[in-house]
């Protein structure tokens, strides 16, 4: 399952993206930290409530989509700010920080349900998620 080592990995920085936050770039921290959050709650949520090969299929490319988007503005923003890298988390985004450690742990039992409506097809888009995502 390499796959979600990717999106673990994923998680982990956008957690790292957040340590040392100080009064510049917070608030393009907070923006990140908590589309991050939603994106991973999405994905959990719509594999776990999955009722067909198609719903799979459709969370697996909204996740894509959203990945291609937020990626990209983590980069900048850890080079626009690298001493977000270091220190503590500020008190107002350990609320989002947690949603996403929630979240995240939820990603295992997630992915086995999806297994029961593993077909070509979901196989295809679980491809190109991670075809997208080591472009990034």
């Amino acid at each position: 399952m390499p796959r979600i080592y990717r999106i673990l990995i994923t998680v982990l920085l956008s957690i790292c993206l957040v340590y040392g936050c100080s009064s510049d770039g917070s608030s393009e921290a907070k923006s990140i930290i908590k589309n991050q959050a939603k994106m991973i709650e999405d994905y959990v949520s719509g594999l776990v409530s999955a009722k067909s090969a198609d719903d799979v299929i459709n969370t697996i490319e909204n996740y894509t989509k959203s990945m291609k988007k937020l990626i990209p503005r983590q980069k900048e923003f850890q080079k626009k700010y690298p001493e977000y890298m270091k220190g503590k988390i500020p008190e107002e985004m350990k609320a989002d920080i947690k949603r996403i450690q929630t979240a995240s742990g939820k990603i295992p039992e997630a992915m086995m349900k999806m297994s029961q409506y593993m077909d070509s097809r979901v196989q295809a888009a679980m491809a190109q998620m991670g075809e997208e995502m080591n472009k990034l």
